[in-house]
Formats: structure tokens, sequence, C-alpha cells
């Protein structure tokens, strides 16, 4: 597939974001009992504090709650924030207004895929929740590596399976048939959350298979984080120097 073609698929989903745009925030609080906000912070906590990251791409940035945290905890950093959802990235901004974050944060519509920037510029690049929705995965995976610095820094934040056999079977219970209703019943649109929930689901880069995926791509896994019983995992990783990439 071309990097710079839209599959139909893509472009559905874009559309799908696009539509629950106004209650994502809402939703993603009340579904997750409000840790999805912890799961962020937790993300920014594990960074290396004395590193300097002059330019952050947060891949995926949805509605810019990481690229805010970023932005609030990297003084001298400027971001750029990329997703695809036009009212998704028009909340975010709405958002850094309100945070006073204009000069430090630039939101540009975009995919993974295709990412509009010149070889080595990133110093660090950040998924949240992201990973699991692209639609070309290694594509993506090439991308980041192209766009990354030597030896710098991607962090993803994901979904993963609780290994706690009991943990497991509450989770799935909730995200199977709770979470979805209650999606449904504020959002009005049955596609949508039931689509994030297959999502989660059947998405299996978690674990062991996402530090394979990663190295693959020419990525050193230096650390793995899993939070609350597993549900959810930090990737830490780090771009390799004249890593073989089997494209």
């Amino acid at each position: 597939m071309n990097k710079n073609s839209i599959s139909s698929e893509e472009d559905k989903l874009t559309k799908m974001f696009d539509s629950i745009s106004s209650k994502y925030d809402f939703l993603n609080h009340i579904l997750s009992f409000g840790i999805d906000i912890l799961w962020r912070k937790k993300v920014i906590n594990l960074l290396i504090k004395n590193k300097k990251y002059k330019k952050i791409l947060d891949l995926a940035t949805g509605t810019g709650d990481l690229a805010i945290l970023l932005a609030k905890k990297f003084k001298n950093s400027s971001i750029i924030g990329l997703d695809p959802s036009e009212k998704m990235l028009k909340i975010a901004k709405n958002k850094i207004k309100k945070n006073f974050l204009e000069k430090k944060i630039t939101l540009i519509q975009g995919y993974s895929q295709n990412i509009p920037f010149e070889n080595n510029t990133f110093d660090l690049v950040t998924i949240a929740f992201g990973i699991r929705n692209f639609q070309y995965i290694h594509l993506s995976f090439k991308e980041i590596y192209r766009i990354l610095k030597p030896l710098g820094i991607l962090e993803i934040l994901e979904f993963s399976n609780p290994s706690n056999p009991y943990i497991k079977i509450f989770y799935h219970l909730y995200s199977h048939s709770i979470l979805t209703r209650i999606g449904n019943f504020f959002s009005k649109n049955h596609f949508a959350y039931n689509y994030l929930q297959e999502s989660i689901k059947y998405f299996t880069y978690y674990g062991n298979k996402m530090k394979k995926l990663l190295k693959y791509h020419g990525f050193q896994t230096y650390s793995t984080k899993e939070l609350t019983f597993g549900i959810v995992s930090i990737y830490l990783s780090q771009k390799k120097i004249n890593s073989k990439i089997y494209f």
C-alpha cells in the first residue's frame, strides 16, 4: 500500500472519531473511573527528567491531553500533535488555548503512515491509546523510526491483557458489556463504542509481541510498565543506530 493513500476503512474510522469528539473526554473519564488521567501522568513521569526533548511528536493526539501534559512538564520543548480527526483537533485546540500553550503546541491533521516531517526531526515520539487504531502498523512504525533522531525515544501507552485470571474475567465482562452500553447510551453511537471495545479485544500487540514489533522496526525496549493490574502497559524504547529494517 502506498503510504500516501487513505483507505476507506481509515476514512470511516476518522469520521467515527469526528462523530464522538464532543463526548470523547467525558466518556473516557467516566468509563475508566478517571484512571486514564493517572495513566497519562505516568507516561510523563517515566520519561528521563534531565533529558532534553527539544522537539516532541504526539501521534494520535486526539483531544490533546498528553500533548498538554508534555508541554507543562518540558518547559523548553516544542510539541507537535498529529491526528486524522479534524473535530478532535478542534477540541484539542480549545483546550490548549485554555492552558495558554498556543506557543508550545502545534496541531496538524494527518496520518501515522505518512508523517509530514524530515528524517531525524524529533527527540521524542509519544502515542497514547493510538497504536491499536493504526490501519497500517508496519508503515507507521517505519515512519516513526524515520522521523526520530538517532537514540530518540518512543513511548507507547496502550491497552494490554491482564495476567491475573480473576482480573481478566472482571475486565472482559466490564469492557465487553458495561463499557459498550454506557458508551452507546451517552454517545448515541453504537458503531463507535462497539468498535472501541472490539479494537481492545482483538489488539494483539502487547507484552512480548509488542517488544518483538519494536525490535523488528529498529527499537530497543528498555522499560515496560504494566498499570492497573495489566489493563494497560507503557513501552519505553529507543531508536537504535544503523538498524536493519526489512522494508
